[in-house]
């Protein structure tokens, strides 16, 4: 697919996920199978069918795609050493995720999940949260085995601010607009960073390459999460902050990356933005 096509796409509104993931739809298909490798390997038949479960329905897999967009747009033919390293970095990101969505449903006592019953509607809440510490387990050890040495801290060091994220928005129902800043730049803008950040050291970037995905990824990850909450009529986004702040995070990732040559994983990260934007101010205005 060329660069027109996808820029005709996105000035017609009908650019989807699909599109995004063009450049990196390989890459994306050996993450599902070492996903599914994952699960298949896990201890007991029990234990295999409660994540199994899980992971039946896909996401958008974002956090992969962000890796695997943010390594192409600095080298699209990376060692196959390196290029394994990548997809193990990138499967451990959605097992992470995975991690903490399994345990977001019994925090917040949710009942379906991508359309299915939650875990902790099926199992119960005691076998998710166990379930999602399995699932933590499996993400640490497959991103701890695919960074070089040191990264190890990295990680441990954004979990710790993505719990720290979680608790202060259980105890400030009411927080001011700078809390709630503070409290998705924890939850899920430094995830989304760190994802790009990594993946540009994992592909040979420089210095000015790397800071500019870190960038791209902090303010994707607030513009997201800010639809997010705006779509879900969330009341700490109507009270401290509206679509526009998102527009001007979505304006700042882009701006980011602008000093990168053209290709077809530029696009995609600029049109992630778009279509993140554009599809989240349709339910929004239509809700």
């Amino acid at each position: 697919m060329n660069y027109l096509i996808l820029q005709y796409r996105k000035v017609v509104g009908k650019l989807q996920f699909e599109d995004i993931y063009c450049p990196i739809s390989k890459n994306l298909n050996l993450v599902e199978k070492e996903l599914k490798k994952t699960c298949e390997n896990l201890g007991t038949n029990y234990l295999q069918g409660i994540i199994g479960y899980f992971f039946k329905i896909p996401g958008k897999r974002l956090r992969p795609t962000l890796a695997l967009l943010s390594a192409g747009v600095i080298d699209n033919k990376l060692p196959k050493s390196t290029n394994n390293q990548l997809i193990k970095f990138a499967t451990g990101l959605e097992l992470m995720h995975s991690a903490s969505l399994i345990h977001d449903d019994v925090i917040d006592s949710d009942v379906i999940r991508r359309g299915q019953k939650s875990l902790n509607r099926i199992y119960g809440r005691k076998i998710a949260v166990l379930a999602g510490d399995v699932v933590y387990a499996l993400a640490f050890s497959r991103i701890s085995n695919s960074l070089p040495k040191g990264f190890d801290e990295v990680i441990v060091e954004l979990t710790e601010y993505m719990c720290a994220a979680e608790v202060l928005q259980a105890e400030d129902k009411l927080p001011t607009r700078e809390v709630y800043l503070n409290i998705i730049k924890g939850k899920t803008a430094l995830f989304m960073s760190l994802s790009c950040k990594i993946s540009a050291v994992l592909a040979g970037g420089t210095k000015n390459q790397i800071n500019s995905m870190e960038e791209y990824g902090l303010n994707l990850g607030m513009a997201y999460q800010i639809m997010d909450d705006c779509m879900d009529k969330d009341i700490n986004a109507r009270l401290n902050i509206t679509v526009e702040d998102a527009k001007l995070y979505g304006n700042r990732a882009i701006d980011s990356i602008k000093s990168f040559e053209n290709s077809l994983y530029k696009i995609s990260l600029i049109n992630l933005v778009n279509l993140i934007l554009c599809i989240s101010h349709e339910k929004v205005s239509s809700s």
